[in-house]
C-alpha cells in the first residue's frame, strides 16, 4: 500500500474512533444525569394499599418548616414496620370518611439512622409530644400523627409506637381498639383541624 492510502485509512480509524468515543460520552452523560435526578417518592413507594393522591411524602427539611408553621394533619411512619402498616391502613379509613385530601407523610427511618440535624430538630419541634422509654424521654417512634396548628401540636396519637406497645399487631387491632382509635381520631380531626 503506498502512503496515500495508508493516510486515508488511519484518518478513516480516528474518525470512528472520534465518533464512537461521542457516542460513549453522550449516552453516559444522559445515563448518569438521569439517575442523579431525585425519584418523586409517593406513599405507594412505601404502602401498596393506599390512597396516594391524599398523602405528600416529605423529608426532614419540609416537615421541619410544617412544624413551624400553619395548619397540616402529620404522619410519621417507617415503612419497614408492621405497626405503621396497620395504622396507615386504620388511619385511611379515618381520612376517607372526613374527606381529607392532604396529609404529610415522613418517614423517618433515614434521619433517625443516621442521627443527622434534621431528626434533632424535628425532635427538638416535637418535645412533650413524644414516646418516653427507658433510655430517653424524647424519643421519635413511629408510627404516630400530628396534627399541628398555626406551628403549634394541638393533638398528637402514639398509641402503637412499637418501642410503646408491647402487644402483637393482630391482638392490638381488635374490633374495639379499631373503634377507639377511629372515634379519638375523628374527634380531633373535626376539633383541630375542621374547626367543628
Amino acid at each position: 500500500m503506498n502512503r496515500r492510502v495508508k493516510n486515508t485509512i488511519r484518518k478513516v480509524i480516528y474518525i470512528v474512533i472520534f465518533i464512537a468515543m461521542i457516542t460513549c460520552f453522550i449516552y453516559l452523560g444522559n445515563k448518569y444525569t438521569s439517575d442523579d435526578k431525585e425519584k418523586i417518592l409517593t406513599i405507594n413507594d412505601y404502602y401498596k394499599n393506599i390512597n396516594k393522591n391524599r398523602y405528600e411524602i416529605v423529608r426532614g427539611a419540609k416537615i421541619i418548616s410544617l412544624l413551624k408553621k400553619g395548619n397540616h394533619l402529620i404522619m410519621i411512619g417507617n415503612k419497614d414496620s408492621k405497626y405503621s402498616q396497620k395504622y396507615i391502613e386504620e388511619l385511611d379509613i379515618i381520612l376517607e370518611e372526613l374527606e381529607i385530601d392532604k396529609v404529610y407523610y415522613y418517614d423517618l427511618i433515614n434521619d433517625k439512622a443516621q442521627a443527622n440535624s434534621n431528626y434533632y430538630e424535628i425532635v427538638e419541634l416535637l418535645e412533650g409530644h413524644l414516646t418516653t422509654t427507658d433510655t430517653s424521654d424524647n424519643n421519635l417512634l413511629s408510627p404516630s400523627f400530628y396534627i399541628v396548628t398555626d406551628g403549634k401540636v394541638n393533638y398528637y396519637n402514639v398509641e402503637t409506637s412499637a418501642m410503646k406497645n408491647t402487644d402483637t399487631i393482630e391482638s392490638y387491632w381488635n374490633v374495639q381498639n379499631e373503634f377507639n382509635f377511629k372515634q379519638e381520631i375523628s374527634s380531633a380531626i373535626n376539633k383541630y383541624y375542621l374547626n367543628k
